[in-house]
């Protein structure tokens, strides 16, 4: 695997990949050769583009300055404001939330609650603080862990924020309730020719109306740890859990919008049969399959190509079939609407680097960074890579029995014609096992993805057979 550490090494690995894909091609060999060590790297790639593209905290002294809002009028510190802000106020005051963040988080693990090393941690950090701080502080009588309030600042929740790259593709909508029926109109208002001496018989056309109903799901990752763990163990452990819990509901959230299908019968039969097995690159382990399955909270964007008839075997991997699949959108958006190309890394690295017309991250230049995440552009399309488009399917594009499938595929959707809905951010809980010995972390988000389209209209179509 290529070390990529910056945003220049992720566009040199991915033009390196292109010119690989181009003389295999020339010389007639199998553009699968070393597929797991390209797909690798593609993911790679991927991912340090969508770090050197996601925001980054700012250390100006005019933001630090802002902090002396957490002084009070006599004088004193408000460090319990100064811990729950979710606005960082400068690199000092986000690293000393996740300081606080973390001693909270260990001393509710531990079983004496007592966390002298990472007090000390925070002693040393307040040491560095700006001016404005430390002065307060530094004259503080009695200055010690007992002036640390024991609540979660919101840093644990705010990882689990960050979406993976296809949930960004679709614009959110904040739902002010759990159940939420979304009126809109069709816009099949006619126009018609008018002069002045006709005025008055113009004639009236009502707009007809329709609505959506949608339904906020909740999705929750749990993780146990051990109340007798030392506070070194559990220091060390912090990132582990963040990484897990966070990655844990973004993929899930992901893994839906490309995977679910909220009916009774789920289309793909290692979803709706049992026992049920399908283990998307080997990420949920076993036991998926059931009610609680998180491929079941919605219609999905390939369950919608299937309910739209607006599928296509694209085994011949040439762009006219892609154009193909695209025609198959409904217009006008199918032709002018805000698409995006899904694919699979199997996809990108066997397909699409095969075609000419495709524009790699390196050829893009400024439009490069207009999605976090992007990788390629074609026929205007930006390219964002999923895993979750699996590389098992059959060659019917679905996942079902004999269970062999080997062919993967690509979604064309039109994104502004679905939501993300968001009806409660990420929330996390703490609770003690008494009898067993643990604390259990939970984290849940109540979201919902849906479109104001009908399940028959061809908002998204999905390429299979590759």
């Amino acid at each position: 695997m290529s070390d990529i550490n910056t945003r220049e090494d992720a566009i040199k690995v991915l033009a390196d990949i292109k010119a690989e894909q181009k003389r295999l091609a020339d010389s007639n060999r199998d553009l699968k050769e070393g597929l797991e060590a390209k797909a690798a790297d593609l993911k790679a790639a991927q991912q340090k583009l969508a770090e050197s593209a996601a925001p980054r905290v700012e250390t100006v002294s005019e933001k630090e300055a802002t902090l002396r809002t957490y002084i009070r009028q006599d004088g004193s510190l408000d460090a319990a404001a100064m811990c729950s802000d979710e606005v960082d106020r400068g690199d000092w005051h986000a690293d000393f939330k996740r300081l606080v963040d973390d001693r909270n988080l260990v001393k509710m693990l531990k079983a004496d609650g007592r966390t002298p090393k990472m007090d000390s941690r925070i002693a040393r950090h307040m040491e560095s603080a700006p001016d404005i701080i430390q002065r307060v502080f530094s004259d503080a009588a009695g200055v010690g862990a007992d002036w640390i309030p024991d609540v979660m600042v919101p840093e644990l929740a705010k990882a689990v924020y960050t979406p993976k790259a296809v949930e960004q593709l679709f614009p959110t909508w904040e739902m002010t309730s759990k159940n939420l029926e979304i009126p809109f109109q069709t816009l099949t208002v006619k126009p018609y020719l008018k002069s002045a001496a006709t005025y008055g018989t113009i004639t009236a056309d009502d707009d007809s109306a329709s609505k959506v109903s949608v339904v906020a799901q909740s999705i929750a990752a749990r993780i146990s740890a051990d109340e007798d763990s030392t506070e070194d163990a559990l220091m060390g452990a912090l990132s582990v859990l963040r990484e897990s819990v966070a990655d844990s509901i973004s993929s899930g959230v992901e893994d839906a919008i490309i995977n679910g299908d909220s009916t009774a019968n789920h289309q793909d039969m290692d979803i709706a049969a049992s026992p049920n097995v399908w283990d998307i690159r080997s990420r949920w382990g076993s036991g998926t399959g059931t009610a609680a399955d998180h491929r079941r909270a919605w219609l999905g964007l390939r369950a919608h190509s299937f309910d739209a008839l607006s599928t296509l075997d694209v085994s011949a991997q040439t762009y006219a079939v892609l154009m193909e699949l695209r025609a198959k959108l409904d217009g006008p958006q199918g032709a002018g609407g805000d698409l995006a190309l899904i694919v699979s890394p199997e996809a990108y690295v066997t397909f699409l680097l095969d075609l000419t017309e495709t524009a790699t991250v390196d050829k893009m230049g400024a439009q490069a960074t207009v999605l976090t995440g992007q990788v390629a552009s074609i026929a205007g399309m930006p390219v964002v890579v999923s895993d979750y488009i699996s590389s098992d399917m059959e060659t019917s594009g679905l996942h079902e029995s004999p269970f062999t499938g080997t062919t993967t595929g690509c979604l064309i959707v039109n994104r502004s014609r679905y939501f993300m809905g968001n009806y409660r951010q990420m929330t996390t809980d703490v609770q003690r096992e008494i009898v067993n010995g643990l604390v259990d972390i939970v984290a849940t988000r109540r979201c919902a993805f849906f479109s104001l389209d009908a399940a028959t209209t061809a908002s998204v179509a999905y390429g299979f057979n590759i």
